[in-house]
C-alpha cells in the first residue's frame, strides 16, 4: 500500500494550508540554492581542469590556513544563522513566521554555497587539483541540504501560521 502523496513528499497532513504553502517555497528556494551550487561546483572544476594560469600568493601555507578558516567560518556562520534565525521564540509569533522560517533556510544555504566560492579560490592558489578542493564543495553541498526544511519544523506551534501574501509567492 503506497503512502499517501503528502507524506512521501515530507509534508506533514497536519499543517495548516499557510504552514504548507510556506514550507513547499521554502523548499522550491534551497533546492534552487543548491541548483546554483552545483552550477558554480561544476564551472570551478572547469575553470581548475582547463585554466593554464595560477594565482600567485607569496605566503602559500597562509593562505591555506586563511582559506581553511574561511571554510571553517562559513559552516559556523551557515549552521548558526539557521539555528538562531529559525528557532522556535522567534517562530512562534504567527505573522512573522512564514518570512522568518523562509529566511533562515534560504540564509543558510546561500551561506553555505560561498563554500564553493572559496574552494575555487584554494585551488587557484594554492592547489587545482580535485582531492585538495572537493572537501569545499563538499562543504557547500552538504549545508546545502542541510538548510532543507522539514515540516517538524512548523508543527506544533499554538496559533497557526496567519496567511499572508509573502508565503503565496
Amino acid at each position: 500500500m503506497h503512502e499517501p502523496p503528502e507524506r512521501s513528499a515530507g509534508l506533514d497532513p497536519d499543517l495548516d494550508p499557510a504552514s504548507r504553502r510556506c514550507l513547499e517555497r521554502t523548499r522550491s528556494w534551497v533546492l534552487n540554492v543548491l541548483v546554483g551550487t552545483g552550477l558554480t561546483i561544476m564551472a570551478s572544476g572547469l575553470i581548475l581542469r582547463f585554466a593554464d594560469w595560477k594565482l600567485i600568493v607569496d605566503d602559500v601555507e597562509g593562505w591555506r590556513r586563511a582559506l581553511y578558516a574561511a571554510l571553517i567560518g562559513i559552516i559556523a556562520f551557515s549552521h548558526l544563522t539557521r539555528r538562531i534565525m529559525g528557532s522556535r521564540d522567534r517562530l512562534r509569533p504567527p505573522d512573522t513566521r512564514a518570512e522568518r522560517f523562509f529566511r533562515s533556510h534560504v540564509f543558510a544555504a546561500a551561506v553555505g554555497a560561498f563554500a564553493a566560492v572559496v574552494g575555487l579560490v584554494y585551488g587557484l592558489t594554492i592547489e587545482p587539483r580535485f582531492e585538495s578542493v572537493v572537501v569545499f564543495w563538499a562543504s557547500a553541498l552538504v549545508l546545502g541540504i542541510l538548510a532543507l526544511p522539514r515540516a517538524i519544523e512548523l508543527g506544533d506551534f499554538s496559533e497557526p501560521m496567519t496567511s499572508d501574501e509573502n508565503t503565496e509567492r
